[in-house]
């Protein structure tokens, strides 16, 4: 009886669990990505943020700052604020 159990466990050991090329492929295949809680009412922002960063990618010392069009959001204190992003090449 006992060699019934370990066949069955070692057959049900053989499947599952991770696989090379197994799971959700990235978004950006260029940067890895981190998960982090932030406030709700932060979403917004951060959504803004990243599009902006995404558009001017191409930014380089050859280009002005370019500067995102304004977001609002409310603070932790529920005092509203309005956003703007600023992507300025660096001259070197």
């Amino acid at each position: 009886m006992t060699e019934d159990l370990s066949l069955t466990t070692t057959a049900k050991a053989s499947r599952g669990g991770a696989r090379a090329g197994a799971g959700r492929k990235p978004k950006s295949p260029v940067a890895a990505s981190k998960v982090m809680r932030v406030p709700e009412q932060y979403e917004a922002a951060i959504k803004a943020l990243i599009k902006h960063l995404d558009e001017t990618s191409i930014c380089g010392r050859h280009y002005g700052p370019a500067t995102s069009e304004p977001v609002f959001i409310r603070s932790l204190h529920d005092k509203a604020q309005r956003l703007t992003f600023t992507v300025e090449p660096v001259k070197s």
